[in-house]
């Protein structure tokens, strides 16, 4: 008995193949989309990191302005909170120490608000982080008024839920409302030494 030749696919064994490459192109598609939420997650942390390091270095340039710095857990910055630009640019011109703090918040309060940075268009600001809001607490050392822990503590909204930041040992930053598992939030700590003090 002769046995025929196979001389191509069926429709069938046509329509499977068609329908596993439609699961692998969908399952590429959706790996592709995820990646892309969890980098933009990482770099909101990222930026979050960097802005609160920033802020960190400038009190660390001026220990004498600590009482400015220190707007505590209550009254956020975010949102262009501090108004308009101070009159004297301590950029500019020399200023005393509490000059030169509301100085240093009005402007890492435009980095926050991404104001320092315009490049859609229509002259948007091109925001990194979304509802951003930061606090500075700062805990003096016993017999001290400028040198102790600062703790500096940014709050947004991420684009994924998981838990909430904050009820999972973080500080809460103004009025951080209801509990809301997009909120993220970073918090560095440091030493600041006020030499004057020692």
């Amino acid at each position: 008995m002769g046995h025929r030749a196979q001389s191509g696919f069926t429709l069938v064994e046509v329509l499977v193949a068609a329908f596993v490459l439609a699961v692998g192109i969908m399952g590429i598609v959706s790996l592709l989309s995820l990646s892309k939420v969890s980098q933009h997650a990482s770099i909101q942390r990222v930026r979050a990191v960097v802005l609160a390091a920033d802020i960190l270095e400038r009190i660390r340039r001026n220990p004498a302005g600590m009482p400015v710095y220190d707007i505590g857990l209550s009254a956020p910055l975010g949102d262009a909170s501090m108004g308009a630009e101070p009159l004297l640019n301590c950029r500019a011109a020399a200023c005393t120490p509490v000059e030169l703090a509301f100085y240093d918040l009005w402007s890492w309060e435009r980095l926050l608000d991404g104001t320092s940075a315009i490049v859609t268009s229509s002259g948007a600001p091109a925001v990194g982080i979304r509802n951003v809001s930061a606090c500075v607490d700062f805990t003096p050392d016993e017999g001290r008024q400028n040198t102790g822990i600062v703790d500096v503590v940014i709050q947004w909204r991420g684009l994924k839920e998981t838990a909430d930041a904050v009820t999972n040992g973080g500080i809460v930053c103004g009025d951080s409302g209801p509990e809301d598992s997009t909120r993220r939030q970073v918090i560095l700590s440091s030493y600041a030494v006020d030499e004057t003090e020692l």
